[in-house]
């Protein structure tokens, strides 16, 4: 159970040192072309842009699933009139041994 989610994190770490290359690779390139400035601009709305696409999938994703998955039932409460002979035994039973014993007390 240990070594999927080291290698998933494993996985995540090195996507993320990939994309990181992958910017300054942009940024680079970018600032010879255009500038400095006008490419930290396009990068920084890049970047935005598919940030705010990703949130918003996410959120429907989750949204539908919400809406697919069928509600869980709790299980009905048994009616009060139905009760088993072992109950009514032992309410009997109860009631008949605490009548005895308090029949030398009345108050």
């Amino acid at each position: 159970m240990l070594l999927p989610i080291l290698l998933a994190l494993a996985g995540g770490l090195t996507a993320a040192a990939g994309v990181a290359f992958l910017t300054a690779w942009a940024y680079l390139t970018l600032s010879i072309a255009v500038g400095q400035g006008p490419a930290s601009l396009l990068i920084g709305l890049g970047l935005t842009i598919l940030a705010a696409v990703l949130l918003v999938f996410a959120r429907n994703r989750f949204a539908k699933r919400a809406l697919t998955d069928p509600p869980v039932s709790q299980p009905a409460a048994p009616a009060t009139g139905e009760t088993g002979l072992a109950s009514q035994i032992a309410f009997t039973a109860a009631f008949v041994l605490a009548r005895s014993l308090g029949e030398g007390r009345r108050d």
